[in-house]
Protein backbone atom coordinates (compact mmCIF):
# COMPACT_ATOMS: atom_id res chain seq x y z
CA UNK A 1 0.00 0.00 0.00
CA UNK A 2 1.37 3.67 -1.02
CA UNK A 3 0.04 6.95 1.05
CA UNK A 4 -2.85 8.42 -0.88
CA UNK A 5 -5.29 11.43 -1.12
CA UNK A 6 -8.41 9.51 -0.97
CA UNK A 7 -9.29 7.13 1.68
CA UNK A 8 -10.65 3.76 0.86
CA UNK A 9 -14.32 3.14 1.47
CA UNK A 10 -13.85 0.52 3.44
CA UNK A 11 -12.10 2.78 6.18
CA UNK A 12 -14.06 5.17 8.64
CA UNK A 13 -12.16 7.30 11.70
CA UNK A 14 -11.72 4.80 14.47
CA UNK A 15 -10.02 7.78 16.97
CA UNK A 16 -7.86 11.25 16.79
CA UNK A 17 -5.82 12.96 19.24
CA UNK A 18 -5.44 16.54 18.61
CA UNK A 19 -2.56 18.40 20.35
CA UNK A 20 -4.08 22.05 20.26
CA UNK A 21 -7.56 21.00 21.10
CA UNK A 22 -5.98 18.30 24.16
CA UNK A 23 -4.36 20.69 26.45
CA UNK A 24 -4.04 17.94 29.13
CA UNK A 25 -2.59 15.44 26.62
CA UNK A 26 -0.11 18.09 25.63
CA UNK A 27 0.85 18.82 29.29
CA UNK A 28 0.98 14.92 30.31
CA UNK A 29 2.95 14.33 26.99
CA UNK A 30 5.70 17.76 28.07
CA UNK A 31 5.78 15.84 31.61
CA UNK A 32 6.46 12.40 30.41
CA UNK A 33 9.06 14.16 28.05
CA UNK A 34 11.34 15.54 31.02
CA UNK A 35 11.51 11.62 32.41
CA UNK A 36 12.23 10.28 28.84
CA UNK A 37 14.91 12.97 28.77
CA UNK A 38 16.56 11.84 31.58
CA UNK A 39 16.94 8.18 30.43
CA UNK A 40 18.28 9.68 27.13
CA UNK A 41 21.06 11.50 28.89
CA UNK A 42 22.01 8.64 30.64
CA UNK A 43 21.55 5.94 27.77
CA UNK A 44 24.06 8.31 25.75
CA UNK A 45 26.24 9.10 28.26
CA UNK A 46 26.53 5.85 28.31
CA UNK A 47 26.80 5.21 24.87
CA UNK A 48 29.41 8.05 24.29
CA UNK A 49 31.68 6.77 27.26
CA UNK A 50 31.98 3.79 25.16
CA UNK A 51 32.64 4.95 21.52
CA UNK A 52 34.88 8.13 23.64
CA UNK A 53 36.78 6.78 26.46
CA UNK A 54 39.09 9.80 26.51
CA UNK A 55 35.88 11.96 27.16
CA UNK A 56 34.04 14.95 26.77
CA UNK A 57 35.81 17.94 26.44
CA UNK A 58 33.13 20.48 28.33
CA UNK A 59 32.86 24.51 27.60
CA UNK A 60 34.25 26.07 30.55
CA UNK A 61 33.98 29.70 29.23
CA UNK A 62 32.91 32.43 31.18
CA UNK A 63 30.88 34.12 28.86
CA UNK A 64 27.48 33.18 29.63
CA UNK A 65 26.03 34.34 26.06
CA UNK A 66 28.37 32.40 24.24
CA UNK A 67 27.45 29.28 25.81
CA UNK A 68 23.50 30.52 25.98
CA UNK A 69 23.85 31.20 21.66
CA UNK A 70 25.72 27.50 21.82
CA UNK A 71 22.51 26.26 23.01
CA UNK A 72 20.13 28.17 21.12
CA UNK A 73 22.18 26.83 17.72
CA UNK A 74 22.28 23.43 19.02
CA UNK A 75 18.43 23.26 19.96
CA UNK A 76 17.50 24.95 16.60
CA UNK A 77 20.07 22.65 14.53
CA UNK A 78 18.32 19.58 16.32
CA UNK A 79 14.71 20.44 16.18
CA UNK A 80 15.19 21.12 12.67
CA UNK A 81 17.10 17.57 11.30
CA UNK A 82 14.39 16.00 13.37
CA UNK A 83 11.70 17.39 11.44
CA UNK A 84 13.64 17.19 8.46
CA UNK A 85 13.79 13.26 9.19
CA UNK A 86 10.00 13.15 9.17
CA UNK A 87 9.63 15.15 6.32
CA UNK A 88 12.14 13.49 4.31
CA UNK A 89 10.25 10.19 4.53
CA UNK A 90 7.15 11.82 4.48
CA UNK A 91 8.18 12.57 1.05
CA UNK A 92 9.79 9.65 0.21
CA UNK A 93 7.05 7.55 1.13
CA UNK A 94 3.98 9.98 -0.71
CA UNK A 95 6.30 12.00 -3.22
CA UNK A 96 5.09 15.07 -2.17
CA UNK A 97 6.66 18.06 -0.15
CA UNK A 98 5.63 18.23 3.62
CA UNK A 99 4.31 20.81 5.71
CA UNK A 100 6.28 22.16 8.85
CA UNK A 101 5.41 23.87 11.25
CA UNK A 102 5.11 25.23 15.46
CA UNK A 103 2.63 24.70 17.45
CA UNK A 104 2.39 25.54 21.24
CA UNK A 105 5.39 23.31 22.87
CA UNK A 106 6.52 21.47 19.94
CA UNK A 107 7.78 21.85 16.36
CA UNK A 108 6.04 19.09 13.07
CA UNK A 109 6.54 17.64 9.96
CA UNK A 110 3.18 16.73 8.25
CA UNK A 111 0.66 15.73 5.47
CA UNK A 112 -2.42 17.20 6.02
CA UNK A 113 -4.71 15.64 3.27
CA UNK A 114 -2.86 12.99 2.58
CA UNK A 115 -3.30 9.18 4.47
CA UNK A 116 -0.39 6.74 5.27
CA UNK A 117 -0.75 2.77 5.60
CA UNK A 118 0.38 2.08 9.65
CA UNK A 119 4.00 0.50 8.49
CA UNK A 120 5.22 3.73 6.54
CA UNK A 121 3.60 6.15 9.21
CA UNK A 122 5.63 4.29 11.72
CA UNK A 123 8.93 4.44 9.95
CA UNK A 124 7.81 8.74 9.53
CA UNK A 125 7.08 8.12 13.03
CA UNK A 126 10.20 6.60 14.75
CA UNK A 127 12.44 7.98 11.91
CA UNK A 128 14.22 11.15 13.81
CA UNK A 129 14.11 8.83 17.20
CA UNK A 130 15.87 5.38 15.48
CA UNK A 131 17.71 7.15 12.35
CA UNK A 132 18.99 10.07 13.97
CA UNK A 133 20.44 8.57 16.91
CA UNK A 134 22.11 5.28 15.18
CA UNK A 135 24.02 7.70 12.46
CA UNK A 136 24.86 10.42 15.66
CA UNK A 137 26.22 7.19 17.28
CA UNK A 138 28.37 6.01 14.51
CA UNK A 139 30.09 9.95 13.94
CA UNK A 140 30.97 9.81 17.69
CA UNK A 141 34.72 8.16 17.72
CA UNK A 142 35.30 10.63 14.60
CA UNK A 143 34.43 14.02 16.42
CA UNK A 144 37.00 16.36 17.54
CA UNK A 145 36.87 16.47 21.15
CA UNK A 146 35.60 20.37 21.30
CA UNK A 147 32.65 18.88 19.11
CA UNK A 148 31.67 16.55 21.60
CA UNK A 149 29.66 18.76 24.19
CA UNK A 150 27.09 20.37 21.43
CA UNK A 151 26.95 16.97 19.76
CA UNK A 152 26.03 15.03 23.17
CA UNK A 153 23.35 17.69 23.63
CA UNK A 154 21.43 18.01 20.21
CA UNK A 155 21.21 14.28 20.51
CA UNK A 156 19.87 14.42 23.70
CA UNK A 157 17.62 17.31 22.07
CA UNK A 158 16.47 15.10 19.27
CA UNK A 159 15.76 11.93 21.00
CA UNK A 160 14.43 13.65 24.14
CA UNK A 161 11.89 15.71 21.43
CA UNK A 162 10.42 12.16 20.18
CA UNK A 163 8.08 11.84 23.43
CA UNK A 164 5.26 12.62 21.08
CA UNK A 165 6.51 10.40 18.58
CA UNK A 166 7.01 8.07 20.77
CA UNK A 167 3.39 8.01 21.99
CA UNK A 168 1.59 8.12 18.55
CA UNK A 169 3.41 5.07 17.23
CA UNK A 170 3.15 3.26 20.36
CA UNK A 171 -0.74 3.80 19.81
CA UNK A 172 -0.52 3.45 16.52
CA UNK A 173 1.50 0.06 16.69
CA UNK A 174 -1.99 -1.84 18.30
CA UNK A 175 -3.57 -1.59 15.96
CA UNK A 176 -4.40 -3.97 12.77
CA UNK A 177 -2.36 -4.18 9.80
CA UNK A 178 -4.77 -2.22 7.24
CA UNK A 179 -5.31 1.02 9.50
CA UNK A 180 -4.70 4.84 7.57
CA UNK A 181 -3.04 7.40 9.35
CA UNK A 182 -3.70 10.66 8.51
CA UNK A 183 -1.36 13.55 10.10
CA UNK A 184 -2.34 16.99 10.16
CA UNK A 185 0.67 18.69 11.92
CA UNK A 186 -1.16 19.17 14.95
CA UNK A 187 -2.53 15.75 15.80
CA UNK A 188 -3.25 12.60 13.68
CA UNK A 189 -6.55 10.41 12.32
CA UNK A 190 -6.74 6.76 12.74
CA UNK A 191 -8.79 4.97 10.49
CA UNK A 192 -9.80 1.54 10.40
CA UNK A 193 -12.08 -0.82 8.49
CA UNK A 194 -15.35 -1.20 8.90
Amino acid sequence: MNPTQTLPATHSLAWEVNLKKNLRLNILLQVAGMFWVGLVIIFLWWAFSLLRPSGMEMPLSGDIFALLGGFLLVLVVSISLHELAHGAFFWWFAKHPPKFGLGPGYAYAAMPGWYFPKRQYLVVGLAPLAGLTALGLIFVPFLPGWMLAPFFWGMVLNAGGAIGDIYICFRIAREAEDVWVKDLGDGFEVYRRG
